[in-house]
């Protein structure tokens, strides 16, 4: 079966668009560029994979460019309408499913469509409802240890969505985190190092699911009972062979349980070799922590120890690493001949091994006579315009989805000028901004959206040009652009394409690009025809054999024109001063602002501004000069009002994204936006602020999940075991959304995991909390978030803050304090309180 065509206008109308850039290229006898962008849509942002409970409210958002696209949503791969699932809203570019139920798990993708003509589908974001399972009911186990060794409590996880976090309860009462000598391991098992007769008593497990808040028990445990003997040296776990699957980037821990007393300690091996105790990986007792897995810590890992009668070795782990779907190299743009064979291919990397569906037109291709699918490649034979479209590889492995796109035309009655042109030039991936001016994509988001086709191996492409013609020309007409070559890379230049446009005084774009093709041995190139006391913009590339290298930026600035009166005397004409090129001028460059090459960028387009919800903004930018140095990132910043200071929105913003969403916006309020551009030398000056932007007055909801959180102001240590906190929360800050409480989550600094924190309740708007049972002369990592029914917020700023040191017995810090409350009195957070005090002091 071939896929669906495209309907013939859509078709039509990328076919005549690649026929005008041949037409223009004949006529001038340059590269003078049409944009065909508004016959294909693109995606500047996709939908994203959520967790939540049953019955809470789930939104999926994308957003198109141009925004004339139309968008649809997809469901399991097939289309969705208003009908065919209850309990959906569908409002352009946002889903909202008003009460999540088991009807609508699954797989949904955003489709954009420009006037029935070609089509693209997003990545795939998955929709699941948090659940966890209850234990199994088994009988009450017994377990008896030798004082002095170390006793494995064995408590697997149950079945959650998300994955739950251990949390045990030890004699009567919970146990969140581990202590000196009685760890809580992301398993969920608990170790108990150097076992007493105090260690006696039942233990119970249990899991946390973090999304519902539902905790579940085993109904029966195991009894821990303490004798006096000489235990013989063993490992107790693993004491069968193990796998373990853990997403990349994700901390784990391999658990080595030896007995005997003292229990030796342990040495572990990865595939048969010792894995010394240095970074990345530490030991805690005898466990091998990762802070962060990578492929590279793939393997089979076990540990050792030695006895008198020899060396005991464990049970084999075999670690798995889960990676995300990532494309190495995506679709090209193909120009081919009705009749000849196209070929797309799409490589893509991912743990386990990523599925891979093609699209045409956002509907699915199935193999057949012409249509040849093998693993990760689509050839398509005898070519016809009924094929012309947009094709995609869509790749999704369970761990995260990604896709790629490119489209086909036929050549028809075009010379070969408009297949190099397509192919070449790296001007040819036009884009649409906010303000529907035409803009074409730097090197680098080309190679994100459309990688070139001809770059051999992994051989380098060239370093950008090196432009040392100065930012201004007294002559009002031409500009003498010159440059020279950056580092080749080892593959001789062939060519370098230039590009140039005028820009006005605010940075908006006020004509079209211009592109002029240089064969690589020349150096110079006049721009004529140009308008006097005007800017200009340009941008160039070098091209070899390898691919299209890292894009070269200049704002130039032309002279006044000449008046009449100024030259009345023929014979004596005008002298205009030119001041001497200095190549490897290394002062700073600031004429007009701009900053040539080996400095920092020139300051980026003025930013536009669009609405993505109520609270929310959507901030683009187009960059500037680089300064001869590639950006590295951007930072947008904004502020409130006219008199307010800039406060920073978004940091570290990758030089591949050009817009960002910037949330939690004030109702009512008026904002601007600038946006700053970064390379190794510094920070670009900024951009001229974007026009204000009125946030609209937010209409009221019920259970809407608040989405700032409160800000930590103070954290005081009151005695060896408590830390003061204080917080402030603005309820404007979630547009007046209405909270129940605040959750506490508190860990020891030193830790790596996440399973780690313990988290306090505290109910009601307040605005402090006595966190209570902590370790003497301990450094805790605090953060918080608030919640409602709609669930938590984003996660607040994280305070440090250290205990005392432990007092001689009978000194006044060793008492609980409990601080002057100016409220009503708050009841006990769970699970601290009077119980957890029982336990600490039977412990020690």
């Amino acid at each position: 079966m071939r896929p669906a065509a495209s309907s013939a206008d859509g078709s039509q109308r990328l076919r005549s668009c690649i026929q005008r850039i041949a037409r223009q290229t004949r006529a001038h006898g340059q590269s003078l560029l049409i944009s065909c962008s508004s016959q294909y849509p693109s995606f500047r942002s996709e939908p994203a994979s959520l967790v939540q409970n049953q019955g809470s409210s789930a939104h999926l958002h994308c957003l198109v460019s141009p925004p004339s696209a139309v968008v649809s949503w997809h469901f399991g791969g097939l289309p969705l309408d208003r009908g065919t699932l209850p309990g959906l809203e569908l409002s352009g570019s946002s889903l909202t499913i008003s009460s999540l139920k088991p009807s609508h798990v699954g797989l949904y993708q955003c489709v954009a469509r420009l006037d029935h003509g070609p089509a693209i589908a997003s990545r795939v974001a998955r929709v699941a409802i948090a659940e966890i399972s209850e234990y199994e009911d088994g009988r009450r186990r017994s377990l008896s240890a030798q004082e002095g060794s170390t006793v494995l409590i064995e408590c697997p996880l149950p079945h959650s969505v998300p994955p739950a976090l251990p949390r045990l309860k030890v004699r009567g009462e919970w146990m969140e985190a581990s202590t000196d000598n009685v760890l809580v391991l992301p398993s969920g098992n608990l170790q108990i190092i150097s076992v007493s007769a105090q260690h006696q008593g039942t233990y119970k497990c249990g899991a946390f699911n973090p999304v519902t808040g539902d905790t579940v028990v085993q109904p029966h445990g195991t009894k821990l009972s303490v004798k006096h003997s000489s235990p013989s040296v063993r490992i107790v776990y693993p004491a069968a062979p193990v796998t373990v699957s853990v997403q990349q980037s994700q901390p784990l821990t391999l658990e080595c349980v030896i007995s005997g007393s003292p229990a030796p300690g342990a040495k572990w091996f990865k595939n048969g070799k010792e894995v010394p105790p240095r970074p990345p990986q530490r030991r805690q007792h005898n466990n091998l922590v990762f802070a962060t897995v990578t492929r590279s810590d793939e393997g089979r890992y076990a540990c050792a120890a030695e006895t008198e009668q020899g060396t005991v070795v464990s049970a084999n782990y075999t670690v798995n690493v889960l990676e995300p779907v990532s494309i190495i190299q995506g679709l090209t743009n193909q120009l081919v001949s009705p009749g000849s064979s196209a070929r797309f291919a799409c490589t893509a990397r991912g743990n386990p091994k990523p599925n891979v569906t093609w699209l045409f037109n956002a509907e699915p291709v199935s193999p057949s006579r012409r249509f040849h699918i093998s693993g990760s490649s689509l050839v398509i034979t005898d070519v016809t315009p009924q094929d012309e479209g947009v094709y995609q590889c869509v790749l999704d492995n369970g761990i995260g989805s990604a896709q790629s796109n490119g489209f086909l035309a036929t050549q028809s009655e075009l010379d070969s000028t408009a297949a190099v042109l397509l192919e070449a030039s790296p001007s040819l991936n036009p884009m649409q901004s906010d303000e529907g001016h035409e803009r074409f994509l730097t090197e680098d988001e080309v190679d994100t959206i459309n990688p070139p086709s001809d770059r051999s191996g992994n051989r380098p492409t060239p370093e950008a040009p090196i432009i040392i013609s100065p930012p201004q020309t007294h002559k009002p007409d031409v500009y003498d652009l010159e440059w020279r070559a950056g580092r080749d890379g080892g593959s001789p230049i062939n060519a370098y394409f230039v590009k140039y446009r005028k820009v006005d005084e605010m940075g908006t774009v006020v004509g079209s690009w211009h592109t002029v093709r240089v064969p690589g041995s020349e150096k110079t190139l006049r721009l004529s025809e140009l308008e006097p006391s005007s800017l200009y913009e340009v941008l160039m590339v070098a091209r070899s054999s390898a691919g299209e290298g890292q894009p070269a930026m200049l704002t130039f600035r032309t002279g006044k024109e000449k008046s009449v009166s100024s030259n009345k005397n023929p014979s004596k004409p005008p002298v205009v001063p030119v001041p001497p090129k200095v190549p490897e001028d290394k002062t700073p460059n600031t004429h007009f602002g701009v900053v040539i090459h080996d400095r920092v960028p020139e300051a980026p387009d003025r930013p536009t501004i669009s609405m993505a919800t109520e609270s929310s903004v959507y901030v683009t930018w187009i960059p500037r000069a680089n300064g001869g140095s590639p950006i590295t990132a951007f930072r947008v910043e904004y502020r409130r009002g006219r008199i307010a200071e800039w406060d920073v929105a978004a940091d570290n913003i990758s030089p591949l994204k050009l817009s960002v969403e910037v949330r939690s916006l004030e109702p009512g309020s008026a904002y601007k936006f600038r946006v700053v551009a970064l390379n190794t030398y510094g920070e670009s000056p900024h951009s001229i602020p974007s026009k204000p932007y009125q946030v609209p007055y937010a209409s009221p909801r019920l259970a809407e999940r608040p989405v700032v959180g409160p800000h930590i102001s103070s954290t005081d240590a009151i005695s060896d075991t408590q830390i003061m906190l204080r917080w402030t929360y603005s309820p404007s800050s979630n547009n007046n959304t209405p909270i129940q409480g605040f959750y506490i989550y508190y860990r020891p600094t030193d830790s790596d995991n996440d399973s780690d924190y313990k988290r306090d309740v505290v109910e009601g708007v307040k605005h402090w909390h006595m966190i209570g049972h902590l370790q003497p002369e301990t450094s805790y990592d605090i953060k918080m978030q608030c919640f409602n029914d709609g669930g938590e917020s984003e996660y607040s700023n994280v305070m440090i803050c250290e205990t005392k040191a432990r007092q001689s017995p009978g000194s006044p810090s060793q008492h609980p304090i409990t601080p002057p409350d100016p409220h009503t009195n708050e009841p006990q957070s769970p699970p601290g309180g009077l119980l957890y005090l029982i336990v600490g002091c039977i412990l020690g």
